[in-house]
């Protein structure tokens, strides 16, 4: 009698599980598919992983990525549907990635991690430093700057009332700064106001335009720039030249897009293997 009931009880798990099986189809357990993982997923995650952290506009945000069998799963939150489709295409584009499941939600008060903050503020406290180095009035200056939150503070002392202005507006320009407290103290405030270098070329807008530009794709460290041309007419930029990857095609246009006074942007990049084709 025993062995009957046993029988029944083994049949009726059996069936269950062939039922389960029939209703939502047969999958890995996640345990299962990381026990047997590869090597070569392993290697896929992290190549993911980099390129999402190459871009300015993902990686300020905490985005997890596991592969399994080549198929890439990425969670996490960001603030909107084109920077969750940005990592989509990003990733999809690494070496190694066979698809993309994008569970990454979209949550329009997703804010940055604050590992990423902390980098931002000194990616916006080396930028202040080296325009005003290269600044005439304002190199080898007593200027201190202090970054917190993309906020900057101006510390530190100039001789002119001019030159105390120059260095707010230099730190306002830099991309990314949400606000300047400019304590530099004016040794000489009496001194009358700098006369206008009328020798000076008269700065040209497209070019300076391009080159802020370029400067911005340099910034990432993504970019061989040297094989990149980048013109600039009335607000419209064009993106010349070769790139290694459509991943990198992507995110330079994305780049361009975030500098200040771009209108538009037409990419002509092309990726380097298909450049000879």
């Amino acid at each position: 009698m025993r062995k009957l009931i046993a029988i029944g009880i083994t049949l009726i798990i059996v069936l269950g599980a062939a039922y389960y099986v029939y209703i939502h189809g047969w999958k890995k357990p996640e345990s299962v598919r990381a026990m047997f993982s590869s090597s070569g997923d392993a290697d896929t995650t992290r190549k993911v992983k980099t390129a999402l952290g190459l871009s300015k506009r993902l990686s300020p945000f905490d985005i997890s990525v596991n592969t399994g069998d080549g198929i890439v799963t990425l969670t996490g939150q960001v603030p909107s549907e084109e920077i969750k489709s940005l990592a989509g295409e990003i990733a999809r584009d690494t070496a190694g990635v066979t698809s993309v499941t994008n569970e990454i939600a979209v949550d329009p008060s997703a804010q940055p991690s604050s590992e990423s903050v902390h980098v931002e503020d000194l990616e916006i406290r080396v930028g202040i430093l080296e325009a005003l180095a290269r600044s005439r009035e304002l190199s080898g200056k007593s200027i201190d700057v202090k970054v917190e939150n993309r906020s900057v503070t101006l510390a530190g002392s100039v001789e002119t009332p001019t030159q105390r202005s120059g260095a707010e507006q230099i730190a306002r320009a830099v991309d990314g700064v949400a606000g300047v407290a400019n304590n530099l103290e004016v040794t000489n405030p009496q001194a009358a106001s700098e006369p206008p270098a009328s020798n000076a070329p008269p700065a040209e807008p497209n070019a300076d335009l391009a080159k802020r530009v370029e400067f911005e794709l340099y910034r990432t460290s993504a970019f061989n720039t040297q094989t990149m041309q980048i013109k600039s007419e009335e607000g419209v930029v064009t993106l010349g030249g070769t790139v290694r990857s459509r991943a990198e095609q992507l995110l330079a246009e994305r780049v361009a897009q975030t500098v200040t006074g771009v209108k538009k942007v037409t990419n002509d990049l092309r990726v380097a293997a298909a450049a000879g084709k």
